[in-house]
């Protein structure tokens, strides 16, 4: 199918980002400004701008993990891809956020006396 497109993940990609810049002081702050420059750049343009902005306000330049996302911007960032039909689907947030909650409570290896349990808690946590 040589027409097809494809995207990464957005949640998965916002979902690492504690992980990959815990190390940095302010690293909350990071991760709610790197959102925002995602999110809220509606241009291209705009968007490479605020990045930049982003990365130097920060002095995350030097960042691999960072550098190697901004390469990759047209297959993640809306702004690059809003000119595709995507059925109004963005992410797979919705499942995977939904397994994430599950997890915290059974496994796929979880026995079924212990998921009536934790169904209890489960629907007590929601």
């Amino acid at each position: 199918m040589p027409t097809t497109i494809h995207h990464w993940c957005i949640w998965h990609i916002m979902k690492k980002i504690p992980s990959k810049l815990n190390g940095y002081k302010g690293h909350n702050k990071i991760e709610q400004e790197m959102s925002h420059v995602v999110w809220n750049s509606y241009t291209k343009e705009a968007f490479d701008r605020n990045w930049i902005d982003f990365l130097r306000k920060y002095g995350l330049g030097g960042n691999k993990w960072l550098s190697e996302l901004y390469e990759d911007r047209h297959i993640w960032i809306p702004v690059y891809l809003d000119h595709h039909f995507w059925a109004r689907m963005r992410s797979t947030q919705r499942s995977e956020s939904m397994h994430s909650f599950f997890n915290k409570f059974i496994t796929r290896n979880s026995p079924l006396r212990q998921f009536g349990k934790q169904d209890d808690n489960c629907l007590a946590s929601r």
